[in-house]
């Protein structure tokens, strides 16, 4: 659940939107809690785990504190990215009460999109750095080769 790690608030801030442009029941949808478990998850398996194990904690060191604050500030950028692709579609330009009026920006919001996205690096290195901390190290991770160079044995052309 999103609201385990950050608040439907501090998501509508990142992208600019009010609550009635991104209701809570559309944060509250499965798919973008099942995105952030499998962003943390990319960033170390037991993540989520540790993060569970220190909000236990009644009084937290400042390391320990560090670290909850990092998740917190990371779910939050997260979940904006997977949020900001849509950001057009959602956030209103102009409200109207006359004739319920909305207006949609023309643009595509590329600066909004660009911030959340090296925002969302930035608390992602810290969040590792912050694990390092509290004694958790984060796997690194490998991409996979999808395609590679193989040479035959043989000249095709000449066939030895």
């Amino acid at each position: 659940m999103i609201t385990d790690y950050t608040t439907y608030d501090d998501v509508r801030a990142v992208l600019g939107v009010s609550a009635e442009d991104l209701e809570d029941a559309t944060l509250a949808l499965k798919v973008y809690s099942d995105y952030l478990e499998g962003e943390m998850e990319d960033v170390d398996v037991g993540l989520p785990d540790t993060y569970a194990d220190i909000q236990l904690i009644d009084t937290p060191t400042s390391v320990e504190a560090r670290f909850l604050r990092a998740c917190s500030l990371f779910a939050t950028y997260a979940v904006a990215r997977h949020l900001a692709g849509a950001l057009p579609l959602f956030a209103a330009k102009q409200n109207t009460d006359g004739k319920a009026e909305v207006q949609r920006f023309d643009t595509s919001y590329r600066d909004t999109i660009k911030s959340v996205n090296e925002q969302y690096g930035k608390v992602r290195e810290r969040l590792i750095a912050a694990m390092a901390a509290v004694g958790t190290t984060a796997a690194a991770v490998t991409p996979a080769v999808y395609m590679s160079v193989v040479s035959p044995s043989y000249d095709p052309v000449t066939g030895v």
